[in-house]
């Protein structure tokens, strides 16, 4: 049985890193415990219900000794983290294999040698490496399924697009993230007002004159009504889960780099475009993609020594 253990700050890191490993049971057919996502578990239809759709996936591992191997290795840094990783004998004696992230390094989930371990052993999957690109994107409607949000979100959802489609012809996304960002490599991506300001105005050019573009703008902190008074704005509901999914709903998807605009594009299959830098300019829509399968998000993290 293979466990997800690893408590991510950030709710886009648990919905990829969750559904990689769900596609690949898809695929290959083995016991999942996903105890990590537990926080979101109510939002949406497969993990509210526990649907998924016949496979060998649950919520919680099960039985004592697991349940509690969870709450104490969940933490990176905890004192029940430091005494598996540090004594293999511990592991052995508890009937489980912790494994981490290899630095920098992504781990294929279709690696024979994790298979096979995933089948004959309780695996405490601590890590954000592991990735399964090539079925992510072939069981994208799996996923969207599981990840549907209930009906009393997807209502505000379709309220929020209703609203903001009115009178309008273009609808763009604003990614504008705050918050933890201050601290994230070095607050590289923590762009101010006049960033986003710029990238709207660049956008808005890309269309003829007498397209109505509307700007929806999401963020983790309140937004100064005033920096963006030139655009014709609109706003979502503040929730979490109902902002991700009217910014799914949208035509196009601006923001910093991040994994809940990558979900949004995912699930809703908008173009995105991530800002890299503050100065990035936005010059074609040929520049947008649909994200499919996360590849190559450390091609778009800088490196800092």
């Amino acid at each position: 049985m293979v466990i997800l253990t690893q408590d991510f700050d950030g709710f886009g890191n648990h919905l990829l890193l969750t559904s990689h490993f769900l596609a690949n049971v898809v695929e290959h057919n083995y016991e999942l415990a996903i105890p990590s996502f537990s926080r979101y578990v109510p939002y949406f239809e497969g993990t509210a219900n526990q649907d998924f759709e016949g496979l060998p996936v649950r919520l919680q591992p099960g039985g004592a000794v697991f349940d509690a191997l969870y709450r104490t290795v969940r933490i990176r840094g905890g004192w029940g983290w430091k005494c598996l990783r540090r004594l293999p004998s511990l592991q052995r004696l508890l009937g489980v294999r912790l494994l981490l992230d290899h630095g920098s390094d992504e781990v294929d989930l279709n690696d024979p040698a994790y298979l096979d371990a995933a089948r004959s052993e309780n695996l405490l999957m601590h890590t954000w490496q592991y990735r399964d690109k090539i079925h992510f994107a072939q069981h994208g409607d799996f996923l969207r399924r599981v990840f549907r949000p209930i009906a009393v979100h997807r209502q505000v959802v379709e309220q929020v697009l209703r609203t903001n489609r009115a009178g309008t012809d273009v609808l763009v996304g604003i990614h504008i993230r705050r918050g933890d960002y201050a601290g994230w490599y070095g607050g590289a991506f923590l762009y101010e007002n006049p960033t986003y300001a710029r990238a709207m105005r660049q956008m808005q050019a890309l269309f003829p004159a007498s397209t109505r573009v509307r700007f929806l703008l999401f963020s983790n902190e309140p937004i100064a009504d005033t920096d963006f008074a030139d655009f014709d704005t609109g706003r979502s509901s503040d929730h979490p889960v109902e902002d991700l999914y009217a910014m799914a709903g949208c035509d196009y998807i601006i923001g910093p780099i991040s994994t809940y605009s990558m979900w949004a594009s995912f699930y809703g299959r908008v173009p995105l475009f991530h800002l890299h830098r503050p100065d990035q300019p936005i010059s074609s829509l040929d520049d947008f993609m649909v994200f499919e399968d996360q590849a190559n998000i450390k091609r778009w993290e800088p490196s800092f020594s």
